[in-house]
């Protein structure tokens, strides 16, 4: 066995080791938790060390808000590429979670299949009540906010042209279009021609959990297991690595000699 066979054993090995644990927290089947652990694999990990890694100087310098940085009192080039890391890191970690809590909440939602309105929904669950069928099609959100008044509306609109083609004249057969923050709770009031429902977060996680209250809690924790060993190494090793080649980059195009910011020469490097 090479290198690389025995890397993708330990992997794997690894990865059985924490299906069992996922069993335990969010009390799914084996085969449900190793769906989990593999996919969040992809969806934050390598998707996280993908953007490090190809984490470019000009880009960063592109989004450098050279006012702030005044304001902000960050005088040396190491101190501005500490800063930009630290934003991307923040920005892409929110993104990546985000996949990751719509991935769970697709795989562990009773009943969940993929949407037939696949643009507009992330997966849709079918619920029998007595003679009627009603079909349910999510949008998964990070947070209640995250939607602005126009995709809103844009959403209502999409329910009514998929009512048209689902709802049947007899009653029998209709849609509900559902809005799913994965946390906090709306604390607006339904606007005028809002077709959706926005669900609460704690109850949204609570029907994917089977009816655990404390599902979104649960969830939590699995996260930060599945997570903990990558977020050291990139604590450890990406990060350190990435500062070093901002930082080096940025000397040469906007610092002094004592690693210090020329104000005038990174305010022209980001407004030529």
């Amino acid at each position: 066995m090479d290198d690389i066979e025995k890397e993708v054993a330990i992997h794997h090995q690894r990865d059985k080791e924490l299906a069992v644990q996922v069993v335990d927290i969010l009390r799914v089947d084996s085969i449900t938790a190793l769906r989990l652990v593999e996919k969040s694999d992809y969806l934050y990990k390598s998707k996280m060390t993908r953007r490090f890694t190809d984490l470019r100087f000009r880009e960063r310098l592109r989004r450098t808000n050279p006012f702030l940085v005044r304001v902000r009192n960050i005088l040396t080039v190491r101190q501005w590429a500490e800063t930009q890391v630290g934003s991307a890191l923040y920005a892409s970690e929110e993104e990546a979670i985000g996949h990751v809590l719509e991935m769970i909440a697709k795989t562990c939602h009773p009943n969940a299949t993929e949407p037939d309105f696949a643009d507009d929904f992330d997966y849709q669950v079918r619920r029998q009540s007595g003679d009627i069928t009603v079909i349910r099609g999510f949008q998964v959100k990070m947070s209640w906010d995250c939607m602005p008044m126009s995709s809103r509306k844009n959403l209502s609109n999409t329910i009514r042209l998929v009512r048209e083609k689902v709802d049947s004249d007899d009653g029998r057969t209709r849609f509900e279009g559902i809005f799913a923050p994965c946390y906090g709770s709306p604390n607006t009031r339904k606007v005028r021609g809002q077709q959706y429902v926005t669900m609460r977060s704690r109850e949204f996680w609570a029907e994917i959990g089977r009816g655990q209250e404390d599902f979104d809690c649960a969830v939590g924790e699995v996260c930060n297991l599945l997570f903990k060993e990558f977020r050291h190494d990139l604590n450890l090793r990406l990060i350190p690595d990435l500062v070093e080649r901002l930082t080096s980059e940025g000397e040469r195009v906007f610092g002094n000699d004592d690693g210090t910011i020329d104000f005038e020469k990174l305010f022209r490097a980001v407004n030529p």
